[in-house]
């Protein structure tokens, strides 16, 4: 007499322990994620992100903004705001 149900399609083969996956963000960065569900079976293993070449992070592009396009952290809130808001509260 058969089983019944469907068939078993999990083989060894289709699921492997150990795999890498590779993002590209918008920005040019590239991700590269690896796995080995051996040692740590919930998540990545290393995380290895490449920049381009001249890449800016946002505070060097905050940096050459004019002072009163840039934001600014505010520790009470724990959020940015704009410059009209941070002279009103004493941030700058």
């Amino acid at each position: 007499m058969s089983k019944l149900g469907r068939p078993k399609e999990n083989k060894p083969e289709d699921n492997p322990r150990q795999f890498v996956r590779e993002h590209l963000s918008v920005d040019g960065k590239r991700n590269i994620w690896t796995y080995d569900l051996d040692k740590q079976p919930y998540g990545p293993v290393s995380v290895e992100i490449i920049y381009p070449p001249g890449y800016k992070c946002d505070a060097e592009i905050e940096d050459e903004l004019p002072i009163t396009k840039r934001t600014f952290w505010n520790p009470n809130t724990e959020t940015f705001v704009g410059y009209g808001r941070a002279k009103q509260l004493g941030l700058i």
